[in-house]
């Protein structure tokens, strides 16, 4: 079976029990906190450092390079057009400052990681630490200075260095610099833990949806905007620059896997802290998941496809 297909019916069938389970009370809203917390505090870093286990290659080291590189010149763009937008239709300045942020930081660490993992396998999951690390340096910076309306809030070090998964990350390129390797029992029941970060992931990701008003969502004109770009322009203009450069694999298809994710649901939580439009950051959210189910199957099609 086609891999792409293969992966859009586990990740339909793994949302409908999720969807289901949270219908019948058994997702509720605690059971769905606890596993996103087994999710990001557990599953997640034990399946990056066990990307770190695959053999050692110059090539990693210079994909990497080129994560880096790629994903800080795309925020840059979001940036900009976001900015650009906003005071193009006149936007209110902090609503610009909310629908910037929601174009530009996806949920590319609690959605995409376990889907790079799928897709690409540990090269993709080692791709996709360095790209988490490249927002998380600019989202608790310029992205907190950016919602916080007014510039009294400039670098939340805090934040940016409390946060485990920048630790992680470092921990990750340690180990996969290092010449020696876990003894090969070890990595096996490591990756038994790591492989269950994409159905956890999905389950919630169901469960969330169950719990949604999907009409009024799907009715909310002003999120379209977002969604517009977020789901379908930057993915697409990412994965014509990936095609045009001819840029390996596994770089192109992180980068283009990456850029089609929904918007981050710490939009919301840092638009409640600085009182800077949330329910709007919400709404633009749960739109953007909805339609990931539609537009995640295409562009990891197209990078199967175009790019291997």
């Amino acid at each position: 079976m086609n891999l792409v297909l293969e992966l859009t019916i586990k990740i339909f069938v793994i949302m409908a029990i999720g969807f289901i389970a949270k219908k019948m009370g058994v997702i509720d809203a605690g059971c769905k906190q606890k596993l996103s917390g087994l999710l990001v505090n557990l599953l997640l870093p034990v399946s990056m450092v066990v990307s770190s286990q695959q053999p050692f290659g110059v090539e990693h080291l210079k994909g990497a390079g080129q994560i880096a590189l790629i994903s800080f010149l795309y925020y840059i763009v979001a940036f900009v057009c976001g900015l650009g937008i906003g005071k193009l239709v006149k936007m209110e300045t902090k609503k610009t400052a909310m629908f910037t942020m929601l174009i530009a930081f996806a949920n590319t660490g609690f959605v995409g990681m376990p889907l790079l993992g799928q897709i690409i396998g540990e090269t993709g999951t080692l791709y996709g630490a360095i790209y988490n690390s490249v927002f998380d340096v600019l989202y608790f910076s310029y992205g907190i200075y950016l919602i916080s309306g007014d510039g009294r809030e400039k670098i939340d070090w805090k934040a940016l260095f409390g946060n485990p998964m920048i630790w992680v990350a470092f921990i990750t390129i340690f180990f996969y610099v290092m010449p020696f390797r876990f003894p090969a029992v070890l990595t096996d029941s490591l990756g038994l833990v790591g492989n269950c970060m994409m159905p956890v992931s999905m389950l919630i990701i169901g469960a969330e949806i169950a719990g949604m008003d999907v009409k009024s969502v799907l009715s909310d004109k002003a999120s379209y905007g977002v969604s517009a770009i977020r789901m379908f322009l930057f993915p697409l203009i990412t994965f014509g620059i990936m095609k045009i450069l001819d840029a390996e694999y596994e770089v192109a298809a992180t980068t283009v896997i990456l850029s089609a994710m929904p918007s981050g649901s710490l939009n919301v939580i840092m638009g409640q802290k600085y009182e800077n439009n949330a329910r709007f950051a919400a709404t633009a959210v749960m739109q953007n998941t909805i339609l990931m189910i539609i537009t995640l199957p295409v562009f990891a099609y197209l990078c199967e496809r175009y790019l291997h």
